[in-house]
C-alpha cells in the first residue's frame, strides 16, 4: 500500500475512533439514596409549668367550716376544790360550778410557699363565757387565739400522680382563759381535744386535694403539642424546625401562694430543614416521668435551652445559586490554553448527592469561538467533589474535583478544557465554598426570632440563643448535612387561647 493509501486508512481509523467516542454516552454520576445519619443527642427545653392552687384553697374553705365547734355545758366544774392549811387545820374548798357557753371559729385560710413546702395557715378565735359561777358571780368572758399551721410537701410519682406529706402544728397565742375569784382558769385542755379532730379533717382534706392536682393533665398537652413542625422562615429559603419529643423530666418545684411551679425538662430530637416542609413525627403517649438526676447519658444540663440542630440543605436550593454564579462569569470569554478564547452560555445546573459522600454538579452549556457561533459545541459537564470543613468552622470547601463530559461533537475536550479552567472552577467552587458564618448566623437569628413567641396549643415558648457551634459537614442523598448545636434560655408559659 502506498503512502496515500496509508494516510487514507489512518484518517478513516481516526474518524471511526471519533465516531465511536461520540456514540459512547457519558453516564451521569450515580445518585445516592443514603439517609442522613443525625446525632442521637437529645435537645432540651427546661421551663416552669404552673399549677394553680385556687381549687385547693376552695376545697379547704368548703371542707373546714367557719365555726369549728360550740361550747354549751351546764354545771361544769369551773374551779376545782383546793386544800389549804389554816392554823394547822386542813381545809378543803368546795367545787365551784358554772355554766359555760362559747364558740371557736376560724379565720380565712392562707396559702404560702417556702421552698418545696406548701404552707396552709388557719387562724382560730375562741370566746368562752362562764356564768352563774357558784351562784356568786354573774359571768366572766375570756377570749383566745391560736394558729394552726400545715406544712405540705408534695411528691410527684413516676406516673405523674401527686401525694402530699402533711405535718400540722398549732399553738395557742392566747389560751382560752377566764378570771374567777382572782384565779386564772384555762380551758386549753378541753379545747385541744376538740381541736385534734379539726386537725385530722384538715390533714385528710389536704392529702385528698393534693392528690387531685393532676400534674399529668397539665403536662400532657405540652407533650402532645410538641410533636410539631414549625415554620422558621417562609421563603428564600423556606426553613423548618421539626420537634420530636422523647421524654419529659421533672426537676422539682417551688411553692408559692397561688401555684406550684413545676420545673419540667422536655427532651426532644430537633431538626432543621431547608427546603420542603418535612412531615411531623408520629405522636406517642406521655411516658413515665424521668428524674433530673437520672443518668440519661445526654450530658446536658436540665436548665435553659440546649438544641441539636441538624441543618439539612436540599440540593435543589443550590442549583439556582450555581447557575447565577456561572452566568455572571459568562459575561466575559474564557481563555483556553492553545485554543484561544471561547464565549459560553450556561443553560442549566443539576446538583445531587453521589457515592462516597460527594456532591455531583452537572452543567449544560454551549461554547463557541468569538467570531463564529455557528461552530459551537454543546454538551454536559459533570463535576463531583467532596465537601469539607474544620470542626467548629462554617467555612465549607469542595475538594478533590473530578470531571467528565458529553458533547454534541467530537470536540469533547473543549468543554472539559473550559470546565477545568480556573475561572470555571472558581465560579462553581466559589458558589459552593460558602462562608457559613454569615449564612448560619442569619439562619439562627431567624430560628430565635421564630421561637421567641412560638405557640404550642395553650403554651407559648420563648427562647434566646446564646452560643452556637458547628460540627463537620457531610453529603448524603437527602442533602448537605451540617450539625449545629445551640445553647440559650427558654420559658414555657401557659396562655390559653
Amino acid at each position: 500500500m502506498g503512502k496515500a493509501g496509508t494516510a487514507t486508512v489512518t484518517s478513516l481509523a481516526l474518524l471511526m475512533a471519533g465516531c465511536s467516542y461520540f456514540e459512547n454516552e457519558v453516564e451521569p454520576p450515580p445518585r445516592s439514596t443514603d439517609l442522613i445519619e443525625t446525632s442521637e443527642e437529645a435537645s432540651t427545653v427546661a421551663a416552669d409549668v404552673d399549677i394553680g392552687l385556687a381549687t385547693l384553697r376552695s376545697a379547704l374553705e368548703a371542707e373546714i367550716p367557719r365555726q369549728l365547734w360550740t361550747i354549751d355545758q351546764q354545771g361544769a366544774e369551773c374551779i376545782a376544790p383546793r386544800r389549804t392549811t389554816v392554823i394547822g387545820i386542813a381545809i378543803k374548798s368546795p367545787t365551784i360550778r358554772c355554766d359555760l357557753d362559747g364558740q371557736v371559729t376560724r379565720g380565712r385560710l392562707k396559702l404560702s410557699g417556702a421552698g418545696q413546702d406548701l404552707i396552709v395557715t388557719m387562724p382560730l378565735e375562741a370566746s368562752v363565757t362562764a356564768s352563774d359561777i357558784g351562784g356568786l358571780i354573774k359571768q366572766q368572758t375570756g377570749t383566745a387565739q391560736a394558729t394552726v399551721t400545715a406544712r405540705v410537701r408534695p411528691t410527684v410519682q413516676r406516673d405523674w400522680r401527686v401525694r402530699g406529706d402533711v405535718a400540722i402544728t398549732y399553738d395557742w397565742n392566747q389560751p382560752p382563759t377566764v378570771s374567777l375569784a382572782g384565779r386564772e382558769i384555762t380551758f386549753a385542755r378541753q379545747a385541744d381535744e376538740r381541736l385534734a379532730k379539726v386537725v385530722q379533717t384538715l390533714e385528710r382534706t389536704l392529702e385528698r386535694e393534693i392528690a387531685k392536682l393532676n400534674v399529668r393533665k397539665k403536662v400532657e398537652p405540652l407533650w402532645d403539642r410538641s410533636f410539631v413542625v414549625l415554620s422558621l422562615n417562609q421563603e428564600n429559603p423556606p426553613v423548618w424546625l421539626r420537634v420530636t419529643p422523647r421524654s419529659l423530666g421533672f426537676d422539682g418545684y417551688t411553692a408559692s401562694r397561688t401555684a406550684l411551679s413545676l420545673k419540667v425538662r422536655l427532651n426532644a430530637k430537633t431538626e432543621i430543614f431547608v427546603g420542603d416542609q418535612p412531615p411531623p413525627a408520629e405522636p406517642v403517649s406521655l411516658p413515665d416521668m424521668q428524674s433530673a438526676n437520672a443518668g440519661d447519658g445526654s450530658g446536658l444540663k436540665s436548665d435553659g435551652l440546649n438544641l441539636t440542630l441538624p441543618v439539612v440543605a436540599q440540593y435543589a436550593e443550590l442549583e439556582p445559586v450555581l447557575l447565577r454564579a456561572l452566568e455572571r462569569r459568562a459575561e466575559r470569554p474564557f481563555l483556553l490554553p492553545e485554543l484561544g478564547e471561547r464565549q459560553v452560555e450556561f443553560r442549566s445546573v443539576t446538583v445531587y448527592g453521589t457515592s462516597g459522600n460527594r456532591v455531583a454538579v452537572g452543567v449544560e452549556f454551549e461554547a463557541w469561538k468569538l467570531e463564529d457561533r455557528g461552530d459551537s459545541t454543546t454538551g454536559m459537564v459533570w463535576l463531583t467533589a467532596l465537601p469539607q470543613n474544620e470542626q467548629g468552622s462554617r467555612i465549607v470547601e469542595f475538594v478533590e474535583p473530578e470531571y467528565q463530559a458529553q458533547t454534541s461533537r467530537f470536540t469533547t475536550n473543549i468543554l472539559l478544557e473550559i470546565a477545568k479552567t480556573q475561572d470555571f472552577s472558581e465560579a462553581i467552587e466559589g458558589a459552593l465554598t460558602q462562608n457559613f458564618e454569615r449564612d448560619y448566623e442569619e439562619l439562627l437569628e431567624k430560628v430565635e426570632t421564630a421561637l421567641r413567641d412560638q405557640r404550642m396549643g395553650d403554651f407559648v415558648v420563648s427562647t434566646r440563643l446564646n452560643a452556637v457551634s458547628t460540627g463537620t459537614i457531610k453529603a448524603y442523598g437527602e442533602g448537605l448535612y451540617l450539625p449545629v448545636t445551640a445553647k440559650g434560655d427558654a420559658q414555657i408559659k401557659l396562655r390559653p387561647r
